[in-house]
């Protein structure tokens, strides 16, 4: 198994399991989560089976989790194009940005359900189909089945493109946002945005480190 094999929901997961620490149900759980076991089916492993799952569990976590930002991500009958060009969004989506980046991992989905339009087969190939913010959370169902490489690594980037444009771009994300809010709130949610994006797009990218800072004492 690679981080190519694990779809996003079940990355989301196993960050809790590794934050506990090391503990005696610990691989249980990461082996129940990554080859979809019950708690019961662990249990039932024998001896050389559970040892070799666990030692293909660190074999994972110990691997860097390489990946780049995609054009598209891609499901099973289902393809949603990635729009990097932050001048794309609609103004109402540049606050539940920042909403749901306050808990990026766990969010991640929405994170990147904001940041894609979805598309429809025709005879003709892929075409962009029309966002629908009223599907927002099907769209973000969609991005928890996906490859967890494809969308964490495209909603990084999507973070640090959002971070440089928000600091070159202030006076136009004003002038949009005062479209829906007085002139004051508009500049306030700005620097606001400004200071929270600021911290924590370095945090987004220390994923590897982390998970193997966390299992080190497991190896």
């Amino acid at each position: 198994m690679t981080w190519e094999d694990i779809n996003l929901f079940k990355y989301q997961r196993l960050i809790p399991v590794l934050q506990e620490g090391e503990n005696i149900d610990q691989y249980s759980k990461i082996i129940g989560i990554l080859y979809d076991m019950t708690d019961n089916e662990v249990n039932s492993l024998s001896i050389s089976q559970y040892l070799d799952l666990k030692a293909k569990v660190n074999l994972l976590l110990n691997t860097d989790i390489k990946g780049q930002p995609v054009k598209y991500i891609k499901l099973k009958g289902r393809r949603y194009k990635c729009i990097y060009d932050i001048r794309n969004l609609p103004a109402a989506r540049y606050i539940e940005t920042k909403v749901f980046s306050e808990d990026f991992i766990g969010n991640i989905h929405k994170v990147a359900a904001s940041m894609v339009i979805p598309m429809k087969k025709t005879l003709f190939g892929w075409k962009l189909d029309k966002y629908d913010a009223s599907k927002h959370d099907v769209y973000a169902q969609d991005m928890l089945e996906a490859r967890f490489v494809d969308v964490y690594h495209s909603a990084v980037f999507f973070l640090s493109v959002y971070l440089n444009w928000i600091k070159v771009s202030q006076d136009y994300m004003i002038q949009e946002l005062s479209k829906t809010v007085t002139h004051s709130e508009a500049v306030k949610e700005v620097a606001d945005l400004l200071k929270f994006m600021d911290g924590i797009i370095p945090f987004t990218k220390l994923p590897n480190s982390t998970i193997k800072r966390l299992t080190r004492s497991g190896r």
